[in-house]
């Protein structure tokens, strides 16, 4: 991919803002783990990515797992392990929120049996990567 960068003056005299344009007109992103949540969090990224995201980045080099409690049940928490996997090898991780069902929402989204909270598997499988809230500390 061809990229050329040309000068755009800002501000005062001699202030000049460099921008780097790409030919497909898109920003490539590096590789990166893309862990979608449950509820509201995966509806406003979804809305995100589509208004802010899609139409200038190019994140095909991203890996997409989805850790809603319908996938990892319906996978026996198969796609958490390869969340973990990914995330441990690429070293770059976005995870939305997540929930761990209560026995209520075991019936309520009538899944197999409950699972535990994935973000155990997660400092676990990220050699003590912590989550807390809307912050990864390393």
């Amino acid at each position: 991919m061809l990229s050329s960068l040309r000068g755009a003056q800002r501000g005062g005299a001699g202030c000049k803002l460099w921008i780097r344009t790409f030919a497909s007109g898109k920003i490539v992103a590096p590789p990166m783990t893309y862990i979608s949540g449950e509820e509201m969090s995966w509806y406003t990224m979804k809305i995100i990515q589509e208004a802010w995201v899609t139409p200038f980045i190019d994140t095909s080099k991203w890996e997409y797992f989805d850790l809603s409690c319908k996938s990892r049940d319906d996978t026996d928490d198969k796609v958490l392990h390869e969340a973990v996997a990914s995330g441990a090898r690429i070293g770059a991780i976005f995870k939305e929120p997540t929930i761990t069902p209560s026995a209520e929402q075991v019936k309520q989204f009538g899944l197999k049996k409950a699972r535990g909270s994935p973000n155990g598997a997660m400092r676990r499988g990220w050699n003590g990567i912590t989550i807390s809230g809307d912050t990864i500390h390393i």
